[in-house]
């Protein structure tokens, strides 16, 4: 059988081809399974480094010392590894019950502490019950054990009609109490 000179040059190429192909492969691979064996562990930045966990959506969820529950929930949350009960919060909510009425806490950011259930809350705070009362603030922190709502940054407070500006404010849930620190204006509205 005679071939013509196209298909014999054809016949050597592809054999050639084939040849130059599995050897980069065999090359390629070598190299991949000894990158990956050294970059295992390789970030070198701090942020990296330092966090633990990141988790989106969380819900912590406990019980206070009259064994109400409360509830804090996020977009985000991020855990270091320098402090495993504390997280740093994006647009952090909390929620309390207290009787039978609810209340919650809102911000931009806040850090909860989960050993001794505390929640510092920055940026536009907002502290309610959803129906007469609203509390506004740019920096509060909330005790959930011992149900105190605390701040020392001027608070604008409405129930009602009326409406009340301080410099600094004491929510003691478990007695109904409202403590304004500072120079404080009320306005009674009828």
């Amino acid at each position: 059988m005679q071939y013509s000179i196209i298909i014999k040059s054809l016949k050597y190429f592809l054999v050639f081809l084939s040849i130059s192909i599995f050897t980069v492969l065999i090359i390629n691979s070598a190299t991949q399974q000894g990158a990956d064996q050294n970059s295992l562990i390789t970030f070198e930045s701090e942020e990296f480094n330092s966090t633990s966990q990141v988790l989106t959506k969380p819900l912590f969820m406990g019980l206070d010392k009259k064994q109400q529950p409360f509830k804090i929930s996020a977009q985000k949350a991020t855990r270091f590894t320098d402090s495993d009960n504390i997280f740093n919060l994006e647009k952090p909510n909390g929620e309390i019950e207290n009787n039978s009425e609810k209340f919650y806490i809102f911000g931009n950011k806040g850090v909860f502490n989960n050993s001794n259930q505390t929640l510092l809350i920055n940026g536009n705070v907002e502290f309610t019950n959803k129906n007469s009362l609203k509390f506004e603030t740019s920096v509060a922190e909330f005790d959930f054990n011992k149900q105190i709502l605390t701040g020392n940054q001027s608070v604008i407070g409405r129930k009602n009609d009326s409406t009340i500006k301080s410099e600094g404010f004491k929510i003691i849930n478990k007695e109904n109490k409202v403590i304004f620190i500072g120079k404080s204006y009320l306005t009674l509205n009828r």
